[in-house]
């Protein structure tokens, strides 16, 4: 039987690829139709449906991952409270009143250039944050069939929040000067888009849109809520199975039972019914099939995001780094005792050498060090070592977070112009180190993205004939 490319990708997570997508319900679902319309085995029917019974009971309780997200009030309210939750804290702190003087009085032609840029940034970081951080999932709403309308509800949700909260309190001083006031809420609007994005992805309390993805009709979707294995089967109504009541009632009874399972008497009964539909499925390749969903299922069971060997390093890892090194620094962009500690840094010296802050740069690579490779919370594996020895995600989260802290540090004012470059990059240093951490555990924590390794993209471009074997490895 024929299971198509995505089936094809997804088969080698049985046989071992650790780089490979974790299926998701609708695909387990989908793949289970299909073997249900190759066969016109009653037997066969009725366990492909005791089975989806199960996984849906799976998805439920969150055990095994969707493959697509709805868009619902539910998530507006949820990027409301994390927006809330995060700029709450910015607005008792007189350092926003600084970076929006800087942000609106950097003009080029009477354009205030940052605070444009500033806004611009609001949109990318948001996007980032929703698409870029290992989620894999597709929205079922899109403008243009390209971004989500989801980007535009948390910006939309955030800064309605920033400007409802800064006027209550009364941050932006009765509106007396609009652009001023929309400035400062800016610079609160860029810390609860963070919030309200945040609060919108991590919640665990999202409603399971779980059949109605995988099944093809309206009624097969009702005959899976009401327990009816027959949903889809064309020998529905058969007096032949309606002579039978106690097997049928026994069947449509299943759901309850299933709901009153633990989480591991659930997964044995998704071994035990695979077990049953192995042994009435005949044909050899829808064995193999059937051999293939169980170890899908099971594996979709077990795959968590504290549960991976990470090795591979893609671009995804660098947008992960980019976003948690945003989240990590923008609270100290705000405190001016920025300042003090990089006058600090530059005041001990050996000759012109500022010891203290070499060490704190060292400092910086230790912990990232410690926090990817020894003391994280995933199992992350050196692979394909720059010269040989210097493991790459070193260099990439410290390159990715210290460029994020320059920019955000000079976007915001934060730097002097540059006027003094040594003390630019003393500033820039401290937030770097806070920077870093959320970097490395921006990088990590989702687990081993999807997509080729960033090697073979960097080999492809210069070897077109490698082209098609990354763009494979970039599907699963």
């Amino acid at each position: 039987m024929g299971s198509g490319p995505a089936s094809n990708d997804r088969a080698d997570v049985a046989g071992g690829d650790e780089g490979a997508t974790p299926a998701t319900v609708e695909d387990l679902l989908s793949d289970l139709r299909d073997l249900m319309e190759s066969t016109s085995d009653a037997d066969t029917h009725d366990e492909v449906w005791d089975i989806k019974h199960l996984l849906a009971e799976a998805h439920d309780r969150g055990l095994i991952e969707s493959g697509v997200r709805d868009l619902d009030a539910r998530d507006a309210a949820e990027a409301f409270v994390g927006s809330v939750i995060f700029a709450s804290p910015l607005l008792v702190e007189d350092g926003i009143f600084d970076i929006a003087d800087f942000l609106f009085a950097f003009t080029i032609a009477e354009v205030p250039v940052f605070l444009i840029a500033n806004t611009l940034f609001v949109v990318f970081m948001t996007y980032a944050l929703l698409e870029w951080t290992g989620r894999n999932k597709e929205e079922t709403r899109t403008l243009f069939g390209v971004v989500p309308v989801r980007v535009f509800m948390i910006l939309t949700v955030s800064f309605v929040v920033a400007t409802v909260l800064m006027t209550v309190w009364g941050r932006v001083d009765g509106w007396g000067s609009p652009i001023e006031a929309i400035a400062r809420i800016n610079v609160i609007w860029t810390v609860g888009s963070l919030g309200a994005a945040l609060g919108d992805i991590l919640s665990d309390g999202d409603p399971a849109p779980v059949a109605a993805s995988s099944v093809s009709s309206a009624s097969t979707r009702e005959a899976l809520r009401e327990g009816d294995p027959r949903g889809d089967d064309p020998r529905r109504g058969d007096p032949r199975r309606e002579a039978d009541p106690v097997d049928a009632a026994g069947t449509a009874e299943r759901p309850e039972d299933v709901q009153r399972m633990s989480d591991g008497a659930l997964v044995d009964a998704l071994h035990e019914e695979f077990d049953d539909l192995e042994a009435v499925v005949d044909d050899t390749a829808d064995q193999r099939e059937v051999t293939r969903l169980r170890e899908e299922a099971i594996q979709a069971t077990i795959d968590d995001a504290f549960g991976d060997r990470i090795q591979k390093y893609t671009s995804r890892d660098i947008a992960e780094a980019f976003v948690g090194s945003i989240f990590f620094s923008i609270p100290f962009l705000v405190e001016d005792g920025v300042f003090d500690v990089a006058d600090f840094f530059l005041s001990f010296r050996i000759g012109l050498v500022p010891i203290f802050f070499l060490v704190n740069t060292a400092f910086v690579l230790v912990m990232i060090l410690a926090l990817v490779y020894w003391a994280g919370p995933q199992d992350v594996r050196v692979s394909r070592p720059i010269f040989g020895f210097i493991p790459r995600r070193l260099v990439g989260t410290a390159l990715v977070s210290f460029l994020t802290a320059a920019a955000l540090m000079t976007m915001w004012g934060r730097v002097g112009n540059w006027q003094e470059p040594v003390v630019a990059l003393a500033r820039i240093s401290v937030v770097w180190t806070v920077a870093s951490f959320g970097g490395a555990l921006g990088d990590i924590l989702p687990g081993e993205s999807s997509g080729a390794d960033i090697n073979d993209n960097l080999a492809a471009l210069g070897d077109p004939a490698d082209k098609d074997a990354v763009d494979e490895d970039a599907g699963r």
